[in-house]
């Protein structure tokens, strides 16, 4: 009896050896085809893999990411319109220069043409007259102008603007001014009272020159006026005063 118990543990143990010989073989065939496959596909296993983030975590991220983008997007966006609105504003205010240089050019021109307008303007010698004696031959010499009767004393102003060329007494002419004006023609005033310009002077339309009088060869008091244009020989100064716009 005592043998057939001790054949029983005998034979239960060799079946445990060959149980656990059957499962190593089976164990390790599939972990060395694990490994391998790992191996084949180059895929790796951490020894201390993190775990993945939850879908929630990967949202808030992908939101902020967004928002990040879009704050980026809008600061762009933003610098963009303020450099555009700047440039307008530069280009606005460059035309506004422009026009404004534009406008003062303009008026400046006007200004000159009409400064230039006043300096040639022409007026009659003397305002107060009665006009005696016109221009052509008596007595058997030439009337070389017209002769404006005024009482003595009356003033008698440049034509235009000029130059006195001439001032003081000359034979026939008794007292005498001449100017000449930026035309060229050339005025002489005869039988004047007294004269208030001196050689050289510049005048304008209008400067007193002198009075009427009675001085040199003259039957009265007047202004003996006589036109030479470019300084030549004398002309009508009636035709020529109208030319002029001045009606004697």
């Amino acid at each position: 009896m005592p043998h057939r118990l001790s054949d029983a543990r005998h034979r239960t143990g060799r079946r445990a050896d060959g149980l656990h010989r059957l499962l190593t073989g089976l164990v390790l065939p599939t972990t060395a085809a694990l490994a391998l496959a790992l191996t084949t596909t180059g895929a790796t296993v951490p020894a201390d893999a993190p775990a993945q983030a939850s879908p929630v975590v990967r949202r808030a991220q992908a939101q902020a990411q967004d928002h990040a983008r879009a704050q980026a997007e809008l600061a762009a966006s933003r610098a963009a319109a303020a450099q555009r609105a700047a440039l307008a504003d530069a280009r606005a205010e460059a035309a506004q220069r422009a026009a404004r240089a534009s406008r003062r050019t303009a008026l400046q021109a006007r200004q000159r043409a009409a400064a230039l307008a006043r300096a040639r303007a022409w007026r009659l010698p003397i305002r107060h007259y009665t006009l005696t004696s016109g221009f052509g031959h008596r007595w058997g010499r030439l009337h070389a102008g017209n002769d404006f009767a005024a009482p003595i004393g009356s003033r008698l102003v440049a034509m235009s603007t000029g130059t006195v060329t001439f001032a003081g007494a000359q034979s026939g002419y008794g007292t005498k001014v001449e100017i000449r004006y930026w035309d060229g023609t050339v005025s002489y005033y005869g039988h004047m009272n007294r004269v208030t310009a001196r050689v050289g002077q510049k005048v304008a339309p209008g400067t007193l020159v002198g009075y009427s009088g009675n001085t040199g060869h003259s039957t009265g008091p007047h202004l003996h006026l006589e036109i030479h244009p470019h300084g030549r020989g004398p002309v009508d100064p009636r035709p020529w005063l109208r030319g002029h716009r001045l009606r004697p």
